[in-house]
């Protein structure tokens, strides 16, 4: 932002001073301070849909990059949780649901394969 007073670009957004600072702001006019000069006036809010570095598009396509690389970093680690996930849940109810086998070692019966043919035992 140019200072209108000494022409630098050394003006940066000051905090609104009172109901008529921020009223106006409702309009779009903000409140700047000159750090050269320390001038004070309220000016238009510049246009933010150009990005500061739009003159260098290579840093834009390393962000863009890096942002995607994350992005795909952060996909994996949440798949490899909800497999994990997904596996132990799987094996709790397997063991939850499987056919158990009697223990014979505190049973009045013996196990099938001791078991005598004959009717009179």
């Amino acid at each position: 932002m140019l200072c209108p007073k000494c022409k630098t670009d050394q003006a940066s957004r000051s905090h609104r001073r009172g109901p008529l600072e921020h009223a106006i702001a409702f309009f779009g006019f903000y409140p700047y301070r000159c750090r050269n000069c320390k001038a004070r006036f309220v000016s238009l809010r510049p246009d933010t849909a150009a990005p500061a570095s739009a003159n260098r598009p290579g840093v834009e396509r390393e962000i863009k990059a890096t942002r995607s690389a994350m992005a795909v970093k952060r996909k994996r680690r949440e798949l490899l949780l909800y497999a994990t996930a997904v596996v132990l849940f799987l094996a709790f109810l397997y063991y939850v649901t499987r056919e158990r086998t009697a223990s014979f070692e505190g049973s009045l019966t013996p196990p099938p394969a001791f078991r005598s043919t004959d009717p009179a035992c």
